[in-house]
């Protein structure tokens, strides 16, 4: 079980999935990952030749959070994202359950 940032691209999640230290609960009961969305680009730019020239807002993305209080995993992301086969990719790429999963929709993360 993982938390980190996500894009979903070419029918594939990326991004960066961590472990986390339950000492890093904030006072909402909640574990965010430190990675973010501008910097970690960069670094797949490097890593996947077709981002080159895309900005990372244009790209459907999301956030996965660990709620410490209901031992569950919250997955934020954009709205084109709520579908089961993409869910699925998303709960392998972080080593989720699925039934230990909340999604939420954010407007955060909207892409055209």
């Amino acid at each position: 079980m993982k938390i980190g940032i996500f894009w979903y691209s070419r029918n594939q999640v990326i991004g960066m999935a961590h472990t986390f230290d339950l000492s890093d609960t904030d006072s909402l009961g909640l574990i965010d990952s430190a990675y973010t969305h501008v910097d970690y680009w960069e670094i797949l730019r490097q890593q996947f030749i077709d981002l080159k020239y895309i900005e990372y807002e244009e790209i459907p993305r999301g956030r996965v959070i660990f709620n410490v209080q209901q031992s569950k995993q919250i997955v934020y992301m954009d709205a084109k994202l709520f579908k089961t086969q993409i869910a699925k990719q998303i709960v392998d790429f972080f080593s989720l359950k699925f039934e230990d999963v909340t999604w939420k929709k954010d407007p955060h993360y909207y892409t055209k």
